[in-house]
């Protein structure tokens, strides 16, 4: 096709200027989209990483001393770019932008999704349409629209089933210059944002069960085939249950649905602070959950000191078997609870590791005294990512006890469940390891 031809296309939208596609563009947009597991989404995170690259060129060229963070970038974040077609959490300058990637520039209507404009995590102060014409290897800034703006017409949008706006392109600023002098001249207190909600894990909790049988169904489907709204954002909000559904398409099913259970525990559940044990300190908050601080063993006999030496007992049993190293500083507790009529035993034992904000977990999941632990019983430790460890007390094992060591840092709880064998499920609180002055 001629400039001609061109020209007059760029003419009648009304566009400025135009940027030359090279062929180093579509390359790197081909390259970061081809590693999507999901093969049906491949094209439209190509169309995302395309629309990034063009507008990192275009204000290179026409404002270089204006910073451009991609960090946070929800196209370089596959789990985001999974499931939102459009560039979010772009940080420019000190603006907060969203980029709209179109395939024409003569579409008198422009596809948004609901969840950069609805949902504070993803909103901007800017929204950019960039019109891409493969064909011709040109794109352009087809036009932005402020979010204050967009917040007084927001009453006259209606979403589509598929969680999208239609939002007029007349309502969009057709001139990029007057963008680069609002990076110049305004301060982004001028277009506040909404803030985040603090009720997110609240409004999670109330959908989790729903979600466990849900979520599964969506290894070949998009999130609002299945789920309404509320559950949608719910999941949208929750970046470690989007991390979950990235992993579906190609990860065992069953697997990832005993971890998904798991997750939505972690998520929403009050955690234990293990740190406090060793000082021999328990949280008012999680005294209901029928922890016992044990003391080290001393020469005293009361009740408590005979638990510490039954578990001082084992601890030397799980050494000499494994090798285990046990600092002599740890904190220790306990609790009792019954699983398919039998009395169990899970002790639990913590300590810091050398290390930046490291911490490492000992579970021993054993019978009450006077007592057997029950074949098919089964010890289970999740993280947010994954399942960790799993073990079954099988029927020609010698074992009394199950247990395991798991490692992690600051920021990292783990849950611990056990499943009787007729398929009785107890699910211990989670475990943190929280207190800053460790």
């Amino acid at each position: 096709m001629t400039n001609y031809i061109i020209d007059d296309l760029l003419e009648f939208e009304g566009l400025s200027e135009v940027i030359t596609l090279e062929s180093e563009h579509n390359d790197q947009a081909l390259e970061l989209s081809s590693t999507a597991r999901n093969e049906s989404r491949q094209w439209q995170i190509y169309l995302q990483a395309l629309g990034l690259i063009i507008f990192q060129e275009w204000l290179r060229k026409r404002e270089p001393e204006i910073s451009l963070n991609r960090e946070a970038c929800s196209v370089l974040q596959p789990h985001y770019a999974n499931v939102i077609d459009a560039v979010c959490n772009l940080q420019v300058g000190e603006f907060k932008f969203c980029l709209i990637p179109t395939i024409c520039f003569t579409d008198e209507e422009v596809i948004v999704p609901r969840a950069v404009i609805d949902l504070p995590e993803f909103a901007a102060h800017f929204y950019v349409v960039i019109g891409i014409e493969e064909d011709l290897d040109i794109a352009a800034i087809r036009g932005f629209l402020r979010y204050d703006q967009l917040f007084n017409l927001h009453s006259e949008l209606q979403a589509d089933r598929d969680w999208n706006y239609p939002l007029p392109m007349a309502w969009f600023n057709r001139e990029p210059d007057e963008l680069l002098l609002y990076l110049r001249c305004l301060e982004p207190p001028a277009i506040p944002l909404p803030e985040i909600p603090s009720n997110r894990q609240a409004t999670l909790s109330q959908v989790q069960t729903e979600l466990v049988s849900l979520l599964p169904q969506l290894r070949n489907q998009p999130l609002w085939k299945v789920l309404s709204w509320e559950q949608g954002a719910a999941v949208l909000t929750s970046p470690d249950l989007l991390q979950w559904l990235y992993q579906l398409p190609s990860g065992n099913i069953a697997t990832l649905t005993t971890h998904l259970s798991d997750l939505l525990k972690l998520l929403t559940q009050q955690a234990v602070d293990a740190s406090l044990w060793l000082q021999n300190q328990i949280e008012e908050v999680v005294q209901d959950m029928s922890w016992k601080v044990l003391p080290a063993p001393s020469p005293m006999r009361d009740s408590e000191q005979s638990h510490a030496e039954e578990l001082e007992d084992i601890l030397k049993e799980i050494s000499a078997s494994s090798g285990m190293e046990i600092p002599s500083s740890v904190g220790r507790a306990y609790q009792d609870l019954s699983l398919d009529e039998t009395k169990l035993r899970l002790y639990a034992l913590t300590w810091s590791l050398d290390g930046d904000r490291e911490w490492s977990l000992l579970l021993i999941l054993g019978a009450s005294p006077n007592s057997l632990l029950p074949y098919g019983v089964k010890l289970r430790v999740s993280d947010q990512k994954e399942v960790l460890w799993e073990e079954e007390l099988q029927a020609d094992s010698n074992d009394a006890y199950l247990y395991t060591q798991i490692e992690g840092t600051y920021e990292e709880k783990f849950l611990a469940t056990i499943t009787a064998a007729n398929r009785e499920t107890q699910t211990l609180c989670l475990f943190e390891f929280s207190r800053e002055q460790q």
